[in-house]
């Protein structure tokens, strides 16, 4: 057979039919204004439980402010890592929404034993910087989280202090493991156990 005649027996050949190509902007559509629907009512929601958590705690006082001596003094012991957040009392789930306690944010840890502020300084880029008294502090151990994080077992430093007549807890994750053990020794120091409990209500080293 000639290339001629290989060329039209080719062209004579019948063409299936090409099938049409399928449009979905009739599903996708729905789908995409639906998916976005739900993300806003979802963080309406939340800003709603968030707004409803901040008036049930108003009742917690602000803290003082930080004494501007300790700017520029130096800290007995310091670590970088993330403050974790507060909670209330011993509920590691009952996230303290005032005062900007719960937030969680990058922090440097700062345990001031020596002079006339005995205590523990928190400064957060971005958020309010915290300073604890030495006399309000309670207890401090290892923690495996609380509301805004949760580690592997004795991965976050937590203390346990009071704001007022308000009893919280705070966790930090120090960037470094080695800071654990020497952040709670520090913070063990400058913490004055109940004259009832010499060990006082840290118990095994976790005071959640």
């Amino acid at each position: 057979m000639s290339i001629t005649s290989l060329a039209a027996a080719l062209a004579a050949r019948p063409v299936p039919p090409r099938t049409p190509t399928k449009d979905y902007a009739d599903v996708w559509l729905p789908v995409t204004l639906g998916t976005l629907a739900v993300v806003l009512v979802l963080l309406g929601l939340l800003a709603l439980g968030w707004r409803a958590r901040r008036r049930a705690q108003a009742g917690i006082p602000a803290p003082a402010p930080v004494p501007t001596a300790l700017y520029d003094a130096e800290p007995t012991l310091s670590a970088e890592g993330m403050h974790v957040g507060t909670v209330r009392g011993e509920d590691r789930l009952d996230r303290v929404a005032v005062h900007g306690l719960g937030l969680r944010s990058r922090a440097v840890l700062e345990v001031h034993d020596a002079g006339t502020h005995r205590g523990l300084l928190v400064l957060r880029p971005g958020a309010a910087n915290l300073f604890i008294p030495a006399d309000d502090l309670v207890e401090a151990g290892l923690s495996g989280g609380i509301a805004g994080k949760f580690v592997e077992p004795g991965g976050l430093v937590a203390w346990g202090w009071r704001l007022g007549d308000v009893e919280l807890t705070s966790a930090f994750r120090p960037d470094r493991p080695e800071d654990r053990d020497r952040l709670l020794a520090a913070l063990q120091t400058i913490i004055d156990p109940a004259p009832a409990d010499p060990a006082g209500r840290a118990g095994e080293g976790d005071p959640r």
